[in-house]
Parts: C-alpha cells; structure tokens; sequence
C-alpha cells in the first residue's frame, strides 16, 4: 500500500483495502516505478502474447524470433502469427533501418517586428554550431544532428534534432534543446520571449514533416510472397491484394488519411506496451505506407512496408520495469546497442500483420475471423 492511499482519506475504500488485484506484486514494483508513475496504486495487467516464429534478415535482427504482443483485442497475435508463417514460406523477410530521424523539440522565438525574425532566422541558418557544444554538455550519450528554423510573420520555430542513442529520448532531448534555447535568447537581444513548443517536433502527432525531415527511425521491412503461399495460407488471390489496396488508399485519402496501411495502430502499441515503451509514440508511425509490384508472370508480390518513423529505445524509461525487460530480452533487444534491432522487428511484426489483415479482407474471412476467435 503507497503511502499517498494509506494517509489520505479521499481515496476509494476498494484502495484502502489492500486487497485488490491492482495492489498485487506491490512491493516488487513499488521502488522500480518511482520514476514512471505518481500516486502509484498497482499494476493494471494487459494480457501478453506471442506471435512466431518469423525469419528475419535484417541488418540488426538476423534469425527466429518470437514477438510479443500485449493486447486484449482477440484475433492480433493469430493474425501476425498467420502474417509470419506467409512470410517464412516465402524465404522470410529483409529489413533495413533506412534513416536515423533522431528526436526533435521545437522552441518559438517571439520578435517585435518581421525583420528582427528574419535577421535572426537567417544568421541561426548560416551558423548553428556553436550550438552543439551548449546542448550536447546536458548528456552523456545524445549527440545533435541539426538544426532547422522557420519564419512566420513575427515568429521562429526552430526545430532541433539530436540522436538519443538506444533511448527514445524525449526527456534527454528535451532538457538538451531548453539549454540551448536559453543561449539562443541571451545570444539574440531582440528576441522578445520564447517558449518551448513551438508545433513542429512532430512528437506524438502523425506529422507530415516527420516523414520529409525523420524522427525516430525509418524502417522498411520487405517480402516476396509467392502466390500458392498466399493462396494456401489465408485463402486469399494474391492479385487482388494491390487491387483492393489501392481502392482503400484511394478512399482513406479521400476521407483525410495520409497512409496505406491498415493495422499497424493494433501491432506496434501491443509490441510497446510488451516492452515498455512510450505507447503515445506508436502515432508518430501512423505515415507508414504498404508498397506493391506484383508480378504477372510469376504470380509473385514484392511487398514493402515502409515506416518512415518509429520511435522507442531499449534503455531507461519503462523498460527497465521486470516484465518489459523480459519481453525484450525475449528477443534479445534489452540494453545499449539494440535499438535499431528492435525497430526492425517491430517493422516485422507490423508487415506480417498487414499481410494477414488484406489477406483476410481479400477472402472475405476478415469479420468472420473476429467472430469465430471471439466465440471460441
């Protein structure tokens, strides 16, 4: 029992009790969640998963894995399983970290008149590098990439990009980027004020500028599918996927959406929540786009799956807790050095449910999958 429910009496009798399935393993968690939780009262257990095995060349995950997935929606781990068995008969699957987009913070500068902004925007342009040493000082391991501004009316955004090293990063970035806007403002009289969101990180929005600029990782993760495969696996004419899929995409940009995929809202959140990353991260995925050339002859599809932006880490923030670490020594991606194979398997795990979901919607068994795994 914390002691913020023991000495206040406003909290829920149900609390006060210390019987609850929240409160259970308290004292294992109480101290290690100090750093990621306030007024703690319990853990609230999402059911884990595992989907795989699925054969993976890539230039950080090589071999067999099995990936797990935390989630309550029925139906998730079988379908990337089903993705994953697709893709082993086919060869397995190549993916490659394409862009290393770091982490950005965005602070506004504030002029009193629009060439005051303009002179200011043009001289950080020309030289930012006296900005390194000022920002890089707060960390031991996070190192700046750039260092990007843009005028509107009487006002800069200026967006800062470092590489967080195997954390997101987010903290780290931010602290780094207050110390460097706060040189800015005393290097720069005529900055009236400034504030530190400015609008253009990108951070936990599916934003435009992260596809073009990057943040966190770019990833794409490719497979050949035979045919018969596709065929035997899910039932599925493989010439109909693109077909399909472009009706979607055309569609879904229609009503305002800005990618081609369907599933990676359910696969990459259950893969965070597993391994104790920031979940709100997983939206800043949502650009991603499935890529097609299928081919006639041979009855082959070469499908690519390109994230432009994943963000996680394999140190600090919530993946020290005991059971997100175990889940990523699960697939051997806990500690320094490992954040760009996880990425890369979290890119697999998202393809093989992308290939399963058109798959099914492909055969007309995407609803009746839902309702035979939810009767079971």
């Amino acid at each position: 029992m914390t002691r913020q429910v023991d000495k206040d009496p406003a909290y829920p009798e149900l609390l006060r009790s210390g019987n609850t399935m929240l409160q259970r393993d308290m004292a294992d968690y109480e101290a290690l969640s100090a750093a990621n939780i306030e007024n703690y009262i319990g853990t609230s257990r999402v059911p884990v998963g595992i989907a795989g095995p699925v054969d993976v060349h890539g230039d950080h995950a090589k071999g067999r894995f099995f990936i797990p997935l935390a989630t309550t929606e029925g139906t998730l781990v079988a379908s990337t399983s089903r993705g994953m068995k697709v893709i082993n008969e086919c060869g397995g699957v190549r993916v490659k970290v394409v862009r290393n987009g770091g982490i950005q913070r965005a602070p506004v500068f504030e002029f009193e008149t629009i060439d005051d902004a303009f002179e200011f925007n043009t001289s950080l342009s020309e030289d930012w590098s006296w900005l390194v040493p000022i920002m890089e000082s707060t960390t031991s391991h996070g190192t700046v990439l750039d260092v990007r501004s843009w005028q509107m009316g009487r006002t800069v955004c200026v967006r800062i990009s470092m590489d967080p090293g195997d954390a997101s990063g987010q903290n780290m970035v931010s602290i780094a980027s207050q110390r460097g806007a706060k040189a800015i403002a005393r290097k720069y009289p005529s900055i009236s004020r400034f504030r530190m969101g400015g609008g253009l990180s990108g951070e936990k929005v599916p934003a435009n500028i992260n596809s073009l600029l990057g943040r966190g990782k770019g990833v794409t993760a490719s497979v050949t599918i035979d045919g018969d495969v596709m065929r035997r696996i899910t039932r599925a004419d493989i010439a109909n996927i693109p077909l399909h899929q472009q009706n979607y995409a055309n569609f879904s940009m229609w009503g305002g959406n800005q990618n081609t995929h369907n599933s990676l809202a359910n696969t990459l959140p259950a893969m965070y929540i597993a391994t104790g990353q920031d979940v709100a991260a997983a939206v800043e995925s949502h650009r991603a786009n499935n890529l097609f050339d299928y081919d006639h002859e041979n009855e082959k599809l070469h499908w690519d799956l390109h994230i432009p932006n994943i963000t996680a880490g394999t140190i600090g923030g919530g993946t020290t807790l005991p059971t997100q670490r175990e889940c990523l020594e699960l697939i051997g991606c806990y500690g320094s050095g490992k954040v760009n194979k996880f990425v890369e398997l979290c890119a697999v795990a998202a393809l093989a449910n992308e290939i399963s979901f058109w798959g099914a919607l492909c055969a007309h068994e995407w609803i009746d999958a839902h309702a035979d795994l939810r009767n079971r």
